[in-house]
């Protein structure tokens, strides 16, 4: 056995790496650096206090959509107050596409689905326009990004549903116009709400995003 001289480390020191050495040394500080970016995302730092919540979260935003309820509740109102002719209009709409149904009465059908769907989008609209203030309470006392998302989700139903219900509800020449410009405004304000909760300062406070990458939630890994 031979006892390493003083000037070994040296030499090993100023040997020049071969090309395979390289590379397993970038791999190996590859797979180091995914390790650490792989428990950062499945454990996270410990939250900090992000401080208040913007203004535009907690005022304007509300703001606009109390517009939108006081604009969704005028045209409820009327058409709670007018129930039993708003459903007349819609069966007669209805009743011609129920002419060539076989074993079905087009003048039932149409009286049975107008006595259905005249009420009940009176009744769900408001719900999911209702529906959008605690989101946006929860998005800045919770301060969670998922919420402010919920909320976008639940304005976009409830815009969609409302141009569909307008038209189904009052678009009829025996209604005023004003009522479907009532529904317009109340969709057009809720875009405005929903836009409001994407501004910078709004998206600067609320916390990252955790991505997750979809094979590795796949195996459970």
């Amino acid at each position: 056995m031979t006892t390493p001289g003083p000037f070994d480390d040296d030499a090993d020191r100023d040997r020049i790496p071969t090309q395979a050495e390289l590379d397993a040394e970038d791999l190996a500080e590859i797979a180091r650096r995914s390790k650490d970016s792989d428990l950062s995302g499945r454990y996270p730092a410990r939250p900090v206090d992000p401080g208040p919540p913007p203004v535009a979260l907690v005022r304007d935003a509300r703001v606009v959509w109390a517009i939108a309820a006081v604009a969704c509740l005028a045209w409820v109102v009327y058409g709670f107050a007018n129930l039993s002719w708003l459903e007349g209009l819609m069966a007669e709409r209805l009743q011609p596409g129920l002419q060539n149904v076989p074993g079905v009465d087009p003048g039932e059908k149409a009286a049975s689905m107008a006595s259905f769907w005249t009420p009940a989008l009176l009744v769900g609209i408001p719900l999911f326009t209702a529906l959008g203030y605690p989101l946006l309470v929860g998005t800045a006392r919770a301060h969670s990004r998922n919420l402010r998302s919920i909320y976008l989700s639940v304005i976009t139903v409830t815009v969609l549903f409302t141009v569909v219900g307008a038209a189904l509800l009052f678009h009829y020449p025996e209604v005023s116009a004003s009522l479907r410009v009532l529904a317009w405004v109340q969709c057009g304000v809720l875009v405005l709400s929903a836009l409001i909760t994407l501004r910078r300062p709004i998206n600067e406070w609320l916390p990252k995003s955790m991505a997750m990458k979809p094979f590795r939630r796949a195996s459970g890994g």
